[in-house]
């Protein structure tokens, strides 16, 4: 491209929101959050803390900035959404508010560079303490109350991760980063193509879904271009791709295929003709059918009563069949782990046969998969061991149930991550699990 600014260039992640340390108390902490809160939210905040209605104050202003970040990320159009979390029954047509659970917002808003790692961890834990303690019956609340350090942890949490933000910055940038993608056709060894290549793995990741998500629901000149650069970058970037994001490809073809989306269907082929790539495009759609399992699963893991609530949609995704589509195995996963694991509190009881079901059908060549290809980018599984102990020592209880004593994986900080898990050393796995975590 002749003119610098048409380049098509990765965004910039997260804008961030400092405040000083001295600001300590709540009052002067809610003051940061004036971008999104009115003064009748600021007020109120403030009379939560004063009246020790920490639970409901916490409730209130983590239900405020969820809501900030779920519409922020819903201008980017809920099928890209759906694209991003692997969601087929997102549309445009989804309410955001309602549509995508609290922890999606908040690995979806990681993944385009709206809030840090650092932030997303801090989030998720602001997300358990507030289901947790909502979850409580009368008599547990009343021994179990929240304390003012949590809730000021949290407060301070939300403020700088969302609230005081006025707009998040990263998410313009990629929404005309998005644009441009389906605006221009990039031409091989271009700046741009260069660019994507040699940007963070996130990144490439997230392209791929922003061109698989406008090829399976634009039209005209939007479907051309897109059509077109996944022509041009599929072949270029197909030798950094894991296995997860060159199923996503195959499972575009089948559905544009399947839907007689001539257009689109021709360039994916071509593209995976390129890179001898059919082996990655599923025989059937009924990986959709998996995906979605999950996705119940894990909505009902990170949202209130989650040890009651867990046990109906595991059973269902435990029962769909004893073989897992390549597709939708990474989100199955995800989702029987976090049900085995728990969380800092326990387990759900009643989900745990499902869930045992499931991980204990897998073949060993299905976990050398997921060791290999999937664990690493498990945030899920991942933010559990980072600094759970209950999940920790449940994960080193199923390493050494159901993985094979002689596998090593390629990775070497998987391969240490998987040799702390077998000597049962829950430190080191912390330790570990948050270097991979950081490394995202």
């Amino acid at each position: 491209m002749s003119n610098q600014d048409n380049q098509i260039v990765p965004w910039n992640p997260s804008d961030l929101v400092v405040i000083p340390t001295t600001a300590d108390t709540p009052s002067a902490i809610v003051e940061f959050g004036r971008a999104t809160l009115t003064k009748r939210d600021i007020q109120s905040i403030i009379a939560g803390f004063d009246a020790q209605g920490y639970e409901m104050v916490s409730t209130f202003v983590w239900t405020k900035a969820a809501a900030t970040m779920k519409k922020q990320v819903a201008t980017l159009g809920m099928e890209f959404v759906g694209e991003m979390l692997g969601r087929p029954d997102l549309n445009d047509d989804s309410d955001p508010t309602t549509a995508i659970a609290d922890h999606e917002v908040i690995t979806l808003a990681e993944d385009l560079g709206m809030i840090t790692a650092t932030q997303a961890l801090r989030l998720k834990h602001s997300l358990q303490i507030v289901t947790h303690f909502a979850s409580l019956d009368e008599k547990e609340a009343e021994e179990e109350a929240m304390q003012k350090e949590e809730a000021v942890s949290l407060l301070r949490t939300c403020v700088t991760s969302i609230l005081g933000k006025p707009r998040f910055e990263a998410a313009m940038q990629f929404a005309d980063f998005r644009k441009r993608l389906g605006e221009q056709t990039l031409s091989s060894g271009s700046g741009d193509v260069t660019a994507i290549q040699t940007s963070p793995y996130f990144f490439v990741r997230t392209t791929l879904s922003v061109l698989l998500s406008m090829i399976k629901t634009q039209q005209g000149a939007t479907l051309e271009h897109a059509v077109g650069n996944c022509m041009v970058l599929v072949p270029s970037l197909w030798g950094r791709l894991r296995e997860p994001e060159r199923w996503q490809i195959g499972q575009a073809y089948a559905e544009v295929n399947a839907s007689g989306n001539r257009l689109a269907s021709g360039g994916l082929k071509k593209a995976l003709l390129d890179v001898h790539g059919f082996d990655f495009v599923p025989e059937t759609l009924r990986s959709s059918t998996y995906t979605e399992a999950a996705a119940k699963v894990l909505s009902a893991h990170f949202s209130m009563n989650n040890f009651f609530n867990e046990r109906d949609p595991m059973q269902s995704l435990a029962n769909l069949g004893t073989t897992i589509p390549m597709p939708a195995f990474a989100k199955c996963m995800e989702a029987a782990l976090a049900v085995r694991l728990g969380n800092v509190w326990g387990e759900a009881w009643s989900a745990q046969s499902a869930a045992n079901q499931l991980l204990s059908s897998l073949r060993p060549t299905q976990w050398e998969y997921y060791f290999n290809e999937c664990l690493w980018r498990d945030r899920t599984v991942l933010d559990k061991l980072t600094d759970e102990s209950k999940p920790v020592s449940r994960w080193c209880g199923l390493v050494a149930e159901l993985v094979h004593s002689e596998f090593v994986p390629k990775d070497k900080n998987v391969a240490s991550l998987l040799a702390a898990s077998r000597s049962g050393n829950s430190n080191l796995v912390m330790r570990t699990a948050r270097e991979i975590r950081s490394a995202l």
